[in-house]
């Protein structure tokens, strides 16, 4: 039995994520926390007290899954790591220094760190490098769409999605939007394009425009439980790994 805290429990992801372990044979949920003042401090969550201290609940735990902010997550991890504990992160917006950070800690806890937890965005990645090594030449842009509460931008994925180009093709320079008089397009650039509105899960495009031609690479997340489903695999894979920086690529074998 794995023993799971969650959190961001009060948010959409964690509580979601929260809901599929209370579900799933082989997962235990033993924690939920929430910030401090939330409205669901002190009420029950799946026979669970919903707290607002991690170290309240920290002890019996195996693994810490975190859906929360930047700033909170690198304060749960610093406690995982003094505690010992394995910790699943799916929190996007991180900057470069704080995801050293976090590859610092990695190598005292094993922790996977993925701003997306679906296997189809997963493998996009991999065949956004395939494509990019393939067609050289191609101008590349990234679209995304979210809902309209989303607070980051671009999103995690789109950028991870731009790493992914970027790893092919070094020197090249992200464009997060164009507006004015820009001129041509320069070939090392790569521009991102956030779009938010309504209820949209996620969806993200990768475009590669060439003469003549246009290839487009589209993932569409329907439902969150996408995100949850991966979620319960990043667990299973991360209970009892040697201490690492790990991602969904390493859990799907891609």
């Amino acid at each position: 039995m794995i023993k799971i805290v969650i959190t961001g429990a009060g948010g959409r992801m964690g509580g979601i994520v929260a809901e599929e372990i209370a579900r799933e044979e082989g997962l235990e949920l033993v924690g939920a926390v929430v910030a401090p003042r939330h409205a669901a401090v002190g009420s029950v969550f799946h026979g669970i007290n919903i707290v607002s201290d991690l170290r309240e609940v920290l002890s019996p735990a195996d693994v810490i899954v975190d859906f929360t902010s930047p700033e909170a997550s690198l304060r749960f991890i610093a406690a995982c790591a003094q505690a010992g504990r394995a910790m699943v992160i799916g929190t996007t917006g991180f900057s470069a220094p704080q995801i050293e950070t976090i590859r610092g800690f990695s190598e005292k806890i094993p922790v996977l760190l993925s701003p997306n937890m679906s296997a189809g965005t997963n493998l996009l990645f991999k065949l956004v490098e395939e494509v990019t090594r393939a067609l050289e030449g191609f101008d590349i842009e990234i679209m995304e769409i979210h809902h309209n509460r989303k607070k980051d931008s671009p999103s995690g994925t789109a950028s991870r999605l731009a790493e992914a180009v970027q790893k092919v093709r070094p020197g090249t320079t992200l464009i997060p939007g164009r507006e004015g008089s820009i001129g041509p397009r320069p070939k090392e650039e790569i521009g991102i394009f956030s779009l938010r509105g309504g209820d949209v899960v996620g969806e993200h495009t990768v475009i590669f425009a060439g003469e003549g031609e246009r290839l487009e690479l589209t993932h569409r997340a329907h439902s969150r439980l996408t995100f949850a489903r991966g979620t319960l695999r990043a667990i299973s894979f991360i209970h009892g790994r040697a201490p690492g920086l790990y991602s969904m690529t390493d859990v799907l074998g891609l």
